[in-house]
């Protein structure tokens, strides 16, 4: 909305309200959606680690896993992948970069799966290993 707003408002003469209205086709001007996180679709999500916003997850397997089993440190640059975990595998590359979590921008931390009140970065309960294996298969289907 504010793009067309925009628009109107930079026009010489700037559109009136009443010219607006018909331009808009008498109804209200829903362009623009709201301003949210739009989540990606979850298609070969399976085959796009690392995972979070910041890549600081090697593997499914581990981003369904609370904070404290994550890996805090793992190698990217190879091109080995994990089908079972569903990520990269975590082996020593020479030249590769190691990310470390512990560093500021690297966190792992958020959409964590535990078993606490939701918020604060949990947004589910805890998953057991054949739980978060499961899972993993199903999205290997998508």
């Amino acid at each position: 909305q504010d793009v067309t707003n925009h628009w109107y408002d930079t026009q010489t003469p700037p559109v009136s309200a009443a010219r607006r209205d018909v331009m808009n086709g008498g109804r209200p001007n829903l362009l623009r959606v709201k301003l949210e996180y739009k989540a990606r679709p979850l298609d070969g999500i399976w085959a796009s680690p690392p995972y979070l916003h910041n890549g600081a997850v090697p593997t499914l397997y581990a981003l369904l896993s609370p904070v404290a089993e994550r890996p805090k440190r793992f190698t990217l640059g190879g091109r080995e992948y994990d089908p079972v975990n569903a990520g990269y595998r975590d082996d020593a590359i020479a030249g590769g970069f190691v990310l470390d979590t512990s560093r500021p921008g690297n966190s792992n931390a958020g959409h964590e799966f535990r078993d606490a009140p939701k918020g604060g970065g949990v947004i589910g309960r805890g998953l057991s290993p054949e739980e978060r294996l499961a899972l993993i298969e199903y999205l290997k289907t998508l």
